[in-house]
């Protein structure tokens, strides 16, 4: 989907609040109108607004006759409007879109104390999948497309698409309310950066941090990090394990 269908997708309840905002202004309008120049009960005239909007006329001239085109043109113009923007989204998919998006904020609005996982490969999906096994709210950040479509064939995996080492989608994934973000990513370097920045956003933030060397564990510890895992230790440490059992 494209950033312009996106932004697109986004303003579309913008475009119907507009709307309402304006058809309500033509119904008080008209109402309004009708009564002052008929003479007649509020619902009377709300009654011949409707109607002169549905394209039923009762005067025959002077103001009545100009209000009834004045609301004629101008609803024709509103209503052709929202009908045009809705068929757009559906003739491009974008409803759908719209309905996931919608879905999407309205569940990351409501996050507090959830779990970021920062990369979707198989540490970050293996997390993901123990999280919603124990009913724990978590997101998972990635930027490779691919690795998303995957990750979206589990329905229970919320996902957002962004790189963790922009601090605005660290903030979009709501890292001020989370209780930990886990970083996943091989690359020790960003782990890192996104340390710092969570802290700096968060300090009350606890992260777990992947190492690709020993010599990181200090670095990240001293730059906030509670947990540091370097794997090929813990490997280590496991066959060691093992091979004293025997």
């Amino acid at each position: 989907m494209s950033r312009g269908t996106i932004v697109e997708v986004r303003e579309f309840p913008k475009r119907v609040l507009v709307f309402l905002i304006l058809l309500s202004s033509l119904l008080a309008v008209g109402t309004i109108g009708f009564k002052l120049s008929t003479g007649m009960s509020f619902q009377t005239s709300f009654i011949m607004t409707l109607e002169t909007l549905a394209f039923m006329f009762h005067a025959e001239s002077g103001f009545g006759k100009f209000l009834e085109i004045f609301l004629a043109i101008f609803g024709v113009f509103l209503v052709w409007w929202i009908l045009w923007g809705t068929f757009d989204m559906l003739l491009e998919g974008n409803l759908g879109e719209y309905l996931k998006i919608s879905k999407f904020l309205n569940r990351l609005k409501k996050m507090r104390g959830h779990y970021i996982i920062a990369g979707g490969g198989r540490v970050g999906e293996d997390i993901a999948l123990h999280f919603c096994n124990n009913q724990k709210e978590c997101i998972i950040v990635e930027k490779n497309e691919e690795v998303i479509k995957k990750l979206k064939r589990n329905k229970n995996f919320f996902v957002m698409h962004g790189d963790v080492t922009d601090e605005s989608v660290l903030k979009k994934a709501k890292i001020q309310d989370a209780k930990a973000i886990i970083l996943a990513m091989p690359e020790t370097e960003k782990n890192l950066l996104v340390t710092m920045i969570a802290k700096e956003i968060n300090p009350q933030i606890e992260i777990y941090a992947r190492a690709d060397k020993p010599a990181f564990v200090n670095k990240l510890k001293k730059a906030g990090a509670k947990v540091v895992i370097v794997p090929e230790i813990v490997a280590a440490e496991k066959f060691l394990q093992e091979i004293n059992k025997q």
